[in-house]
Parts: structure tokens; C-alpha cells; sequence
């Protein structure tokens, strides 16, 4: 199953230390454990990459959708978690299934975004609560056969549509991040919006956003709405940290010129988050989690239980 792995847990002596269940689920007896990831985007861009020490070497391994984006191992705070960069750099369902497939059972995610909502200013930080999605590229479901239970039906509900408890701990940690030091006073965090997610390859039009607006939407961008999906799907417990970075179109004038410092400024920023967040969501495991009932459909059948058992 595995097809790399050169990671810096070979000088930490960390090789072998993977836990029975994740060694069985993966077919990686090498890998070192991870309940936690971290789904990269351009909420951190390319920070995570650049904190020494961080991350390991990417490894890939074979899931049945084949193969997986490139996987780093890290652990922040003591707590060990994998990072996939760029959203899974295209990999959409392989990224997730090879998370799943790990034993993940956390993931935080984020991106930047523009703003629908005209409160919602450039340089805010959002925690998203629900969203709209208008992806209508990517598989919208994984085959049967991918699921450790063949006898689940994941048809899984969205009501919350993201983890309660992960999005308690992002706003807490990025309260201390932003206002905790000071020197980020014009900076505002939103824990209630809603997100769209467009088709992505090109900015929306001024008619588009307005359409969105009209739906609900608050901000609108490209790639974390597939993974609330997906990680819904799979029984992965999921929120995100999304950070405006442009008014969205017609909602107010702006350049591409001002992006280059935003990023300098707010990845560090997001990246001090989500690892200051890792003990945390750690902490959970163990925990009832608000999706624990909502992903499988039950047998639909005209039978009554009993009597369908029978047969």
C-alpha cells in the first residue's frame, strides 16, 4: 500500500510506533499514528512548510480510489497529526479516503475567501457554520465498497454542518492569536456564516455574488465545501477557519495588488492557530460527537425490523 516514506520520525526514532488499528486500516505498518489533519489552503498557503521542524517527508499511500496527495507527518504541542497541502492539491475524494483510511478522525480545514456580506471586511476571520454548495464537478458520493461497514448507507444530514466542538476551539484559539498580544485590533471574528462554494478556476461574477447573497450566503470561495462533504461522509469530525481576503465582486472595489501582504500577514496567523488548537481537539477523543448520528441512513426497507431479520 505504501509507495514513500522518508519522513523526520526516522531520526526521532518514532518509525514502528503506529497504533494495531492504524497499522490494520492503512496496510502502513511505518507510519506513525495521527488521529488529527490538517488540511492546508490558502488560509496558511505554503507557512506550514516553512516551520522548521515541523513536518516530515511526504509519503503517499494506495487507497481504493487510488493513489493519495502527498501526506506529512508533524506533531505540534505534542500532539501528533498529518498536514495535506493545497486541499489535497486536486485529490479530492483520494485525500479524504487516504485520511480515512489512517484512522483520522479530526480535521481542520480553511481557505480564504471574498465577502458577501458587506460586515464581513478583508482581513476577518470567520468560523462557518453551514453551507451552500454550487460544486457540481466533483463525485457528490464514494462507492460502497470503500467503507470499513459494507452494510452502512452513508447518506449522511448536514443539520449542524459542521463539528460544534472543533468550532468552539478554533474561535477560542483565535481569539488568543488575534487580540491576545494585541497590534490586530481592526480585526473582527465571525463564528456564525454561511459559505458557498463556487465552481472554482475564475472569480465569480457581480450577478453571481448577488445571487448568492440572495441565498443566504455570506462569503463565497472554492474548495471547503467539498470537504464538509466528504469529511461528513466518512465520519470525520470537521470545521474550518476561513479569512476574507477580498470584498467579493460588486460588493466593493478592490486589486490583486492588496493579496501579496494579506497572505504574509494572516497565514502565520492561521497556522499559530490551528497548531495552538491541537491539544485541544485531542482532547476530544472519546467525546459524543454531534455527527455521531447523523451519517447513516437507516435500512430502508417496508418491513418491519423484526420481521425483516427473519428472513
Amino acid at each position: 500500500m505504501i509507495r514513500q516514506f522518508i519522513t523526520g520520525a526516522l531520526m526521532l526514532g518514532l518509525v514502528g510506533c503506529a497504533a494495531p488499528e492504524a497499522e490494520e486500516a492503512a496496510g502502513t505498518p511505518d507510519i506513525p499514528k495521527a488521529t488529527i489533519a490538517i488540511i492546508g489552503g490558502t488560509y496558511m498557503n505554503d507557512e506550514m512548510l516553512y516551520r522548521e521542524g515541523l513536518l516530515g517527508e511526504p509519503f503517499t499511500i494506495e487507497t481504493k480510489l487510488g493513489t493519495s496527495p502527498e501526506i506529512r507527518y508533524g506533531e505540534a504541542n505534542g500532539v501528533p497529526f498529518y498536514y495535506v497541502h493545497g486541499h489535497g492539491m486536486g485529490k479530492w475524494q483520494e485525500t479524504w479516503l487516504a485520511l480515512y483510511d489512517l484512522g483520522v478522525t479530526d480535521a481542520v480545514g480553511g481557505a480564504t475567501a471574498g465577502a458577501i456580506n458587506p460586515a464581513m471586511k478583508t482581513y476577518d476571520f470567520t468560523i462557518p457554520h453551514d453551507f451552500i454548495d454550487l460544486n457540481i464537478d466533483r463525485p457528490i458520493s464514494f462507492p460502497h465498497d470503500v467503507f470499513r461497514d459494507p452494510n452502512a448507507i452513508p447518506i449522511p444530514r448536514y443539520t449542524p454542518a459542521m463539528d460544534s466542538d472543533m468550532r468552539a476551539i478554533l474561535k477560542a484559539h483565535t481569539e488568543e492569536v488575534l487580540h491576545g498580544g494585541g497590534g490586530n485590533a481592526g480585526i473582527s471574528i465571525h463564528d456564525q456564516a454561511v459559505l458557498v462554494q463556487a465552481r472554482g478556476a475564475r472569480f465569480e461574477t457581480v450577478a453571481e455574488v448577488r445571487m448568492m447573497g440572495l441565498l443566504g450566503g455570506d462569503l463565497v470561495t472554492m474548495s471547503v465545501g467539498t470537504e464538509m462533504t466528504y469529511s461528513r461522509m466518512l465520519g470525520i469530525n470537521y470545521a474550518c477557519l476561513v479569512i476574507i481576503s477580498n470584498p467579493a465582486e460588486g460588493v466593493a472595489t478592490w486589486d490583486f495588488a492588496e493579496m501579496p501582504p494579506l497572505y504574509q500577514r494572516i497565514n502565520p496567523m492561521s497556522v499559530d492557530i490551528v497548531l495552538a488548537s491541537m491539544p485541544d481537539i485531542a482532547a476530544l477523543a472519546g467525546k459524543p460527537r454531534v455527527s455521531d448520528g447523523l451519517i447513516n441512513h437507516p435500512e430502508m426497507t417496508s418491513r418491519p425490523a423484526e420481521e425483516n431479520a427473519a428472513h
